[in-house]
Parts: structure tokens; C-alpha cells; sequence
């Protein structure tokens, strides 16, 4: 009996083996933590994130943005998703980011269309107005492409395993891909989680050259020390 209740103790505090978050997102770190591809099939990272080696995060995270990837192409099409930095091997602070020291966030580029309506892969960090158009002179012409970015936006938000607290992007996008998603009549449930994670942040820029992804602390994760902060919306189980 004593085995059998040593045994249900370990299995309720001890941590996962890798892969865990620990801390809270700016101020925490990553244990185990799992790489993912610099280049796969539905995805690639940006030169700069690649050579600072910050393509790390959770196991669930790292699982998430395969699974979105693969469901934009699946869904829509066009060049792969291309991805900014999660975290560093172990986590820690990381400049100039604030966050991404505990494998929970990730910076993921907005998927573009050229002049032409032809669909490219994210070209880098560019401004987008409110109706979509790239600010910049490296991308002149070059649009916000709603459908695929709101693709993006409801995997992440439909997902279970792990699940989404915030997608931190500007107002005017944020209203672009809203617009989009009424006119396709999407799923309520969608639009109201819609309606609660996606924001423009009041303490750091606007997030018009961006999305900015944080998950929650999954339940392996707590129990290794992972601390959440801010709101828990009401469907977060």
C-alpha cells in the first residue's frame, strides 16, 4: 500500500521529463527544452532566428505551430509559414523580447500577397495600415493576406492542447481579419474567443509587422513550476 501511494504521489509532482515551461513568460524559463526544424515542409525561420539558436519551446508548443502550418496550407495553400523566435535552448531572457523566456511565446510573420494577388512567403518585420497595405518600401504594393492569416488565427484558437491566452496584433488587422471572418459566417464560439485574444497590446508596439502568440501553462507544466499571468478566459479548461 505504501508503494501504490508513493507511487500515485510521484505520478501527481513530478514533472515532465522535457519539454516544460517554468516561470511565468517574462521571468521564467525553459527545461528540456524541444527544437523545432528550422525548415520543415509547411514552415521555415527567419535567418536571424536561426542564428541566434531560439527556435526552442514546449513540446506543446512546438506541436501546435506544426499542426497550424500544415492546416493553413491544408486549408488555403501557398508558401509556408515563417516563423520569429520562441525561445532559447533553456529559456531565459532573450533581448529585446520581454517574454519568450519560458517557451510560450512565439512571434509568427503575417503570410503576404504580391501586387498581383499571387501568395508569397512573409518577405520580414513589416508595418501593415488598417486596410492591409505594407508600409514599407522593401514590400510596396504588397498586402495582408486575410484569409490565410485568419486561418492561422482560428487554429490557434480552436486548439485544446495547448491553449491560447493571447494573439497580440494591431487594431486595424485585428478588424481586417474579424470583417473577413462575419463574412464567412464563422463558427460563434470562434468569433467570441476571437473577440477576447486578439489585441493590441497598450505597454509595447502595436504588433503591425507581427503576431505575437502566448499559451497557457499546460497541467504537466504547473506541476513543474509554470505560472500564468493575466486573464483566464472562461472556455480555458
Amino acid at each position: 500500500m505504501v508503494t501504490l501511494a508513493l507511487a500515485t504521489l510521484m505520478a501527481v509532482t513530478t514533472p515532465p521529463i522535457g519539454g516544460h515551461s517554468k516561470g511565468r513568460a517574462a521571468g521564467g524559463s525553459l527545461v528540456g527544452g524541444v527544437e523545432m526544424e528550422a525548415r520543415g515542409k509547411h514552415h521555415s525561420f527567419t535567418a536571424n532566428t536561426r542564428r541566434k539558436r531560439s527556435h526552442y519551446g514546449t513540446r506543446q508548443m512546438v506541436r501546435l505551430l506544426k499542426r497550424a502550418a500544415a492546416t493553413v496550407d491544408w486549408a488555403v495553400g501557398g508558401p509556408p509559414m515563417i516563423l520569429g523566435s520562441i525561445s532559447k535552448q533553456h529559456g531565459g531572457k532573450m533581448g529585446p523580447h520581454k517574454s519568450h523566456q519560458s517557451g510560450r511565446d512565439v512571434d509568427i510573420l503575417f503570410y503576404m500577397m504580391a501586387p498581383d494577388g499571387r501568395r508569397k512567403r512573409a518577405r520580414g518585420f513589416y508595418d501593415f495600415d488598417g486596410q492591409g497595405r505594407c508600409l514599407s518600401k522593401n514590400c510596396k504594393g504588397w498586402s495582408f493576406d486575410v484569409q490565410r492569416n485568419w486561418w492561422l488565427v482560428r487554429t490557434l484558437l480552436w486548439s485544446r492542447r495547448p491553449q491560447i491566452q493571447y494573439i497580440f496584433v494591431s487594431n486595424g488587422l485585428r478588424n481586417l481579419m474579424m470583417g473577413y471572418a462575419r463574412s464567412r459566417n464563422e463558427h460563434p464560439e470562434i468569433l467570441k474567443r476571437a473577440r477576447r485574444v486578439l489585441v493590441q497590446p497598450g505597454n509595447s508596439s502595436p504588433h503591425a509587422d507581427h503576431f505575437h502568440v502566448r499559451i497557457y501553462c499546460t497541467n504537466a507544466d504547473r506541476r513543474g513550476g509554470c505560472v500564468d499571468t493575466g486573464p483566464r478566459w472562461a472556455w480555458v479548461r
